[in-house]
């Protein structure tokens, strides 16, 4: 396992399943297969609600669970397996009588190292901000990866939040999705403008089917995008470099200079 610091490229995985009408033991065994396949990674990804379904709003409450209900017992089981660093998308968090869409991130040894409640909620054709509660804040993890942020979907469209995260020191974004199909350009558009105002990596995580779209990316400091995938189930594998990206934010300061 490569660990911050040691000008090595870090090696990430996104997964990004196809969410079709199947049971509940069915999409598990999806989702573990993926998994599996993006063996010798660093830090791996699971979309937004993976196994919910973001848009089964009726299912919300039947579904929710706490940090240490049945999917995350099953993420850590497989962080253990594989060795690696895992932002297991999110959950439908269940604290007392409250609901929150919350993504938890697990160290290789399946110890629950940071996690994140959404802040911005979905209004638009969407019944999130009825149902959920919002989350009150950011969340930045030092790892010995590199410091990571964590966002999810909507929160996208506030650059706030990501500069916040800048100014605690977050180096690589980690963001869990299910974006729609329908709005594909402002997708690719804010997943590059926020790699670039803040001078870090963007890994994006997003699912298919259920009028998702899919195309899960990692974007670079310098706004390109160093791997995506289309529209069809998959893995999709890239490294990161940090030194290179401190080394670009201290030749050109532009995070530090608004």
């Amino acid at each position: 396992m490569k660990e911050y610091g040691q000008g090595e490229k870090i090696g990430v995985a996104v997964i990004q399943p196809a969410l079709v009408e199947e049971g509940d033991a069915r999409r598990l065994a999806r989702v573990e297969r993926l998994l599996y396949g993006a063996r010798g990674a660093d830090l791996v990804l699971l979309p937004e609600l993976w196994r919910v379904g973001y848009s089964d709003f009726s299912s919300y409450s039947r579904k929710a669970e706490t940090l240490e209900g049945e999917t995350v017992s099953f993420l850590r089981k497989v962080t253990r397996g594989l060795g690696i660093y895992l932002l297991g998308g999110s959950i439908v968090e269940r604290q007392g009588e409250r609901l929150y869409n919350t993504a938890a991130l697990l160290d290789r040894e399946g110890k629950l190292i940071g996690s994140y409640r959404k802040a911005h909620l979905l209004s638009y054709r969407s019944q999130e901000r009825d149902l959920l509660t919002p989350g009150g804040g950011s969340e930045v993890v030092k790892t010995k990866i590199g410091r990571l942020g964590i966002a999810i979907c909507y929160d996208l469209r506030f650059p706030e939040l990501f500069r916040g995260m800048s100014e605690q020191g977050a180096e690589v974004f980690l963001i869990p999705a299910a974006w729609p199909s329908a709005r594909m350009e402002a997708w690719e558009a804010l997943c590059q403008a926020r790699a670039v105002e803040n001078q870090g990596y963007i890994i994006a995580c997003n699912a298919v089917g259920r009028g998702l779209l899919g195309r899960s990316m990692v974007v670079d400091p310098w706004g390109v995008k160093v791997a995506a995938l289309g529209v069809r189930e998959g893995v999709l594998q890239a490294e990161i470099d940090l030194e290179a990206l401190r080394d670009f934010r201290d030749e050109f300061s532009a995070w530090r200079e608004r």
